[in-house]
């Protein structure tokens, strides 16, 4: 369901861009709608996520590396290709994302998977001016190679992440 809702968001938008007609219109409105919806539902929802990653996600997913201002460069550094994934626990499209970046640490071999939370950690923001949420970086050898701004289907993503340098 997360996925189709990403989808219809991504395909709106980009008819939007490049037809202007009555219906692109419309499609729009819902993407944006559904975009503001999911912040709602995102930002009410915050407390009851905070408490059942307490309770019962201690462990969170071991194929996913926390970054912040103090293993940012070193993790960069070390990792020969890295995806990051810039998020906050209020941004909706952040909050849909969780599960596809998850299936897609699991699956991966040759990628490292990190995440940044933004609320968090400003001097990384502002070091590689991420502007908006969610935001992909993919990192070779501690440079980044490409960047993507919003959310993806799991078919997107793998897209992303094949290096072309």
């Amino acid at each position: 369901m997360i996925e189709k809702i990403i989808k219809y968001q991504n395909e709106s938008e980009k008819n939007f861009e490049s037809t202007k007609n009555t219906s692109s219109i419309i499609h729009y409105i819902i993407a944006f709608v559904l975009f503001i919806l999911s912040s709602i539902i995102a930002g009410l929802t915050l407390p009851i996520r905070y408490i059942y990653k307490k309770l019962f996600k201690n462990n969170h997913n071991l194929k996913i590396i926390r970054l912040d201002e103090k293993n940012f460069v070193k993790t960069l550094n070390n990792e020969q290709l890295i995806l990051i994934d810039f998020w906050a626990e209020w941004c909706g499209p952040c909050v849909m994302m969780n599960s596809i970046i998850e299936k897609f640490a699991t699956e991966s071999n040759d990628i490292k998977i990190a995440k940044v939370n933004a609320d968090f950690n400003k001097k990384i923001l502002e070091d590689y001016q991420i502007k908006g949420l969610p935001q992909f970086l993919l990192i070779k050898n501690g440079k980044e190679i490409k960047r993507f701004s919003g959310a993806m289907t799991y078919s997107d993503l793998t897209k992303f992440c094949k290096e072309k340098d």
